[in-house]
C-alpha cells in the first residue's frame, strides 16, 4: 500500500480506484508506487482523463472531474502517471530498480525523487525537490536576439538535479537523504551541467514572433509543432526539447533529431535546403572525437557541427572550442571528400591555425581585425558542393551566403561574386602579403587595383577593353572575365589538372598561386618558371615578340621575370605612382629597376600600339627614353 496514501479515510484499499492504481505489471509505472506497481488507470473515469490527456498533451494538467476531493486528486495522479507511462525504462527511474547506473541503494519507488502528492515544494508539477539558488553564467552571443536571464520556471527545476548542487536523494518529503549508489551528486558527464551554462542552447526567454522576425532564421512560434511547448508566458525552457518522461528519441527529446528534425522546427537557417552539410552521405563511421550519434553527416545534420549542452566552447555551441577544428574534423579526407588539412600544411595558404584572432558572424563584413577562419568564406549552413567543370562562374557554390566588399567598397549581406568575398580582407584593410614584389605604385588594396577605371587592370571586377592582346591562349578570349582563384588556387586543384580539391586553401608556391611564379631576377626562362603568366598568355607567342618586341632579349637573354615590368593585378589610378603611364599592366619591381641616376625619372611612356619608351635602370644599363618597337 501507498505509505502516503494507506491511512487516508476516504481511499480504501478496496476501491475501484485504488484497485486500478495497485494492478501488478512487470515494470513499476506509478508515481508514488513502489517498483513493480502500476499507474494504468482501469476505473472508466480514469480512462477518460487519460485521454483526455494525451489528446491535449499536457503533462500533470489537472481535470476538474465531480465528485469528492480524492477523487479529483486520483484523477490528477492518474493524469501524470499516463504522461509517465514509460519513465521507469529511462535513466530517470533512479530508483534501486532503475536502467541506469545512476539509482539509490534501496529505494524502490519510482517518482519519488521528482515528485510526491504532498509536503512538496508547492510548484507545480508537485515538485518534490528545493529549488536551486546558484548563480549561473549563462549563454551569450553577438547573433543572439535573445535576451535570456537567470534560469526559470521547468528549466531551474531541471537543474535541481543537473546543476550538479543538490544531492540527487534530497527530496522534501523523506526527513532523511534517499542514499544512492554512486554518490549524492550526479556524477560528471554530459548530464551534468553544472552551474556555466555558458556553452548550453539558451533557456528562460521569451520566444516570440517579435523575436522571429528580427532574427530572420527562427520559426514564428504559433507555427511550432504541438511536441514543441513552450511556458505559459511564451518562454523557452528545457522542456521545448526535452520530455523528462519519454525517452523514446533518447535524450528525453520531445521529437527524432535524426536529419536535424528537431533542431530545425526552430532554425530556418537560410540555403539549408540545399546545403551539402544537409545531404552530404558521407559516413562518420570510426570517427569518435565528435561523438555523433548517427552514421552520416546528413543524418547528424546540425549535430555534425554543433552540440546543444556541453559545447566545446560558448561561440555559437560548436563541438570544440578552436574554430577550424570543427571543419578539419571532417575534412581531413577521413569523412568529406575534399581534404584541405593537406593543403593547409602548406607553405602557402590561408591557415586558420596560424591565427589568434576569431570570427565573429556579427563582424562587419570589411575585417577590421586579421584572422582566418573557415566561417570567413563559407558559409557551413549554405556551402554546396563544388562545381566540376571549367568555365567561368561569378561565384563558386562552395561561397554561397557568404558576405562581402562590393567593387565600390560597400558591405554586401551576400557576395554575387567571388572577387567580393576576397575583398574581405584583400581591399580596404589592406592585410599584408608577405614576400610582396615592391612596386613604383605601391598598395594591397586589390579591390583599387581591379578598378575598370584604371589604365591597366586584369579582368576580375569588369572586362578589359583593350586591344592589345596578341599572345591570349584560344580558350580565353578578349573580354573574358577571371576569378581570383584562376591564379589563387591549389596547385593539386582539379581546376588545375590535380585530383585535389579547388580553393585558396594551400599551395606549394609563394602567393598560394596554382602555379609557378618566380619573381626572382636572374631566372632562367622555362615553361615552368613562368607557369602561371602562360597559363593564358602563349609562351611561343611572347618569345617571337608578338606583343612586345624585346619580349625574349629581356626574358630569356637577360633572365628578367616578368614581375619586373609586370603587376599581376593591375594598377590604381588612385594610388600614387610617379611619372610615367601604367598601361599592359607596367609597374616597375624597384629592387630590380630603378631611376635613371642622370635624370632621377622611372617611367614608362605608351606612344601607341604594341610601341612605347622608357627611362630607366636595369641591370646596370641606362634606358633613357629609349623606344620600342626601334
Amino acid at each position: 500500500m501507498c505509505p502516503t496514501h494507506r491511512n487516508h479515510p476516504r481511499l480504501s484499499p478496496n476501491s475501484p480506484l485504488w484497485r486500478a492504481r495497485a494492478r501488478p505489471v512487470s515494470e513499476p509505472r506509478g508515481s508514488c508506487l513502489p517498483a513493480g506497481r502500476s499507474a494504468r488507470a482501469e476505473h472508466p473515469a480514469g480512462q477518460r482523463a487519460l485521454s483526455q490527456h494525451r489528446a491535449a498533451k499536457l503533462p500533470g494538467a489537472s481535470l476538474a472531474v465531480p465528485g469528492t476531493a480524492v477523487a479529483i486528486f486520483t484523477l490528477v495522479f492518474l493524469s501524470t502517471a499516463a504522461a509517465q507511462l514509460h519513465v521507469s525504462d529511462t535513466v530517470h527511474n533512479l530508483s534501486a530498480g532503475g536502467p541506469g547506473q545512476v539509482r539509490a541503494q534501496t529505494e524502490r519507488q519510482v517518482c519519488i525523487f521528482c515528485h510526491a502528492p504532498h509536503n512538496t515544494s508547492g510548484l507545480r508539477p508537485l515538485w518534490n525537490r528545493d529549488v536551486p539558488s546558484a548563480n549561473y553564467r549563462i549563454y551569450r552571443s553577438s547573433t543572439l536576439d535573445a535576451r535570456p536571464g537567470q534560469p526559470t520556471g521547468a528549466s531551474k527545476l531541471c537543474l535541481s538535479c543537473h546543476d550538479g548542487t543538490i544531492a540527487l536523494g534530497s527530496v522534501l518529503s523523506r526527513a532523511e537523504r534517499i542514499q544512492m549508489r554512486t554518490g549524492d551528486y550526479l556524477p560528471s558527464g554530459p548530464a551534468h551541467l553544472g552551474t556555466d551554462l555558458s556553452d548550453d542552447h539558451p533557456v528562460s526567454f521569451f520566444y516570440t514572433s517579435g523575436l522571429a522576425l528580427a532574427d530572420g532564421q527562427l520559426a514564428d512560434p504559433h507555427s511550432l509543432p504541438l511536441e514543441i511547448r513552450l511556458g505559459t508566458d511564451g518562454e523557452l525552457q528545457c522542456t521545448a526539447c526535452h520530455d523528462a518522461h519519454n525517452d523514446q528519441y533518447g535524450d528525453f527529446l520531445v521529437l527524432p533529431n535524426e536529419f536535424g528534425e528537431l533542431c530545425t522546427t526552430c532554425h530556418q537557417m537560410s540555403g539549408w535546403a540545399g546545403a551539402s552539410h544537409r545531404l552530404s552521405q558521407a559516413r562518420v563511421g570510426g570517427h569518435s572525437e565528435g561523438g555523433w550519434p548517427y552514421d552520416t553527416v546528413a543524418q547528424n545534420a546540425c549535430r555534425s557541427c554543433h552540440r546543444p549542452h556541453t559545447a566545446g566552447g560558448p561561440d555559437r555551441l560548436l563541438l570544440f572550442g578552436d574554430e577550424e577544428r570543427n571543419c578539419l574534423i571532417c575534412h581531413d579526407g577521413r569523412v568529406a571528400k575534399t581534404d584541405i588539412q593537406t593543403e593547409l600544411d602548406k607553405i602557402s595558404g590561408h591557415d586558420p591555425r596560424r591565427y589568434s584572432a576569431r570570427h565573429d558572424p556579427a563582424e562587419p563584413a570589411l575585417v577590421d581585425n586579421t584572422h582566418v577562419e573557415c566561417a570567413d568564406c563559407h558559409n557551413g549552413h549554405a556551402a554546396m558542393a563544388p562545381e566540376r567543370g571549367g568555365g567561368y562562374r561569378r561565384i563558386g557554390q562552395t561561397l554561397l551566403k557568404t558576405r562581402g566588399v562590393s567593387s565600390g567598397g560597400a558591405e554586401v549581406e551576400e557576395a554575387q561574386f567571388e572577387y567580393e568575398v576576397c575583398y574581405r580582407c584583400h581591399a580596404d584593410t589592406a592585410v599584408s602579403v608577405p614576400g610582396a614584389v615592391p612596386r613604383q605604385s605601391q598598395t594591397s588594396n586589390v579591390r583599387l587595383l581591379f578598378q575598370p577605371t584604371n589604365e591597366s587592370f586584369h579582368p576580375v571586377a569588369a572586362a578589359s577593353v583593350s586591344s592589345e592582346s596578341p599572345s591570349l591562349v584560344p580558350n580565353v578570349p578578349r573580354g573574358s572575365l577571371l576569378r581570383c582563384t584562376d591564379c589563387h588556387n591549389s596547385d593539386s586543384g582539379q581546376r588545375g589538372g590535380g585530383a585535389g580539391p579547388d580553393g585558396p586553401h594551400g599551395s606549394i608556391y609563394d602567393f598560394l598561386l596554382e602555379r609557378e611564379y618566380v619573381t626572382d631576377d636572374d631566372t632562367p626562362e622555362s615553361a615552368s618558371a613562368y607557369a602561371l603568366c602562360y597559363k593564358c598568355h602563349e609562351r611561343t607567342s611572347i618569345l617571337s615578340d608578338e606583343s612586345f618586341s624585346e619580349h625574349r632579349m629581356h626574358i630569356v637573354e637577360e633572365r628578367t621575370p616578368c614581375s619586373a615590368c609586370h603587376a599581376p593585378h593591375g594598377v590604381s589610378n588612385l594610388v600614387p605612382g610617379g611619372s610615367g603611364d601604367h598601361t599592359r599592366l607596367i609597374n616597375f619591381d624597384t629592387t630590380i629597376v630603378r631611376p635613371d641616376p642622370q635624370s632621377g625619372r622611372l617611367e614608362f611612356r605608351d606612344t601607341g600600339r604594341l610601341s612605347g619608351s622608357c627611362t630607366l635602370l636595369c641591370h646596370g644599363e641606362n634606358h633613357r627614353d629609349e623606344r620600342y618597337p626601334e
